[in-house]
């Protein structure tokens, strides 16, 4: 068999494996590869049939671009039908065996933030521990609109009610200026 083929572009492939991906989109790379080399004779690259499934995915779903400019007037439409919702300014979460992890680890935390880069911005807030093996684990983590106080204090109250309730838990910084201020607030960790 011979390796890929000028005319098994994108556009081909994508059509043959629409039905595919329509009826799983968890559907592997590795099977669509093997479908298409089946179908057509010749063996596409993997990064020709990975593309070929971004394709098929924007076109059953919309791409990311379009979600993301359409949400604005979905949350609109939300708050105009259903005056009660709740907007999101900020979003925390963390694992449940994270949370379980923590128990059994020092009662020490590094927190810190990474600003996010792309499309859409933001900051990357993070706590992670360590057990007495030494490995790292990630127990929490926030998008925030900066690495503002305020957005270090939600992020601290949220880590502190769900994952470290306990009293003489170690924090670890780099002392920027908001997390200081957080730290330093009323009530915080």
């Amino acid at each position: 068999m011979g390796q890929d083929h000028r005319r098994l572009d994108l556009k081909v492939i994508a059509q043959h494996i629409f039905t595919m991906v329509k009826a799983d989109p968890t559907i592997s790379i590795r099977v669509l590869q093997r479908r298409v080399e089946n179908h057509f004779g010749f063996k596409a690259s993997y990064r020709k049939v990975w593309l070929a499934k971004q394709r098929v995915i924007a076109r059953i779903y919309g791409d990311w671009e379009e979600s993301y400019n359409e949400l604005p007037r979905w949350l609109f439409a939300m708050q105009m039908y259903f005056p009660d919702t709740v907007m999101f300014h900020r979003v925390f979460w963390t694992f449940p065996l994270c949370v379980e992890a923590f128990k059994h680890c020092k009662p020490l935390i590094s927190i810190d933030g990474t600003h996010l880069y792309g499309k859409y911005g933001g900051t990357l807030l993070m706590a992670i521990a360590q057990n007495s093996n030494a490995n790292i684990l990630p127990i929490a983590f926030a998008v925030v609109e900066g690495e503002t106080k305020e957005a270090w204090s939600f992020f601290l109250s949220y880590l502190r009610e769900h994952v470290t309730p306990q009293p003489g838990v170690l924090v670890i910084s780099d002392r920027h200026k908001s997390i200081d201020g957080a730290l330093n607030a009323e009530g915080s960790l």
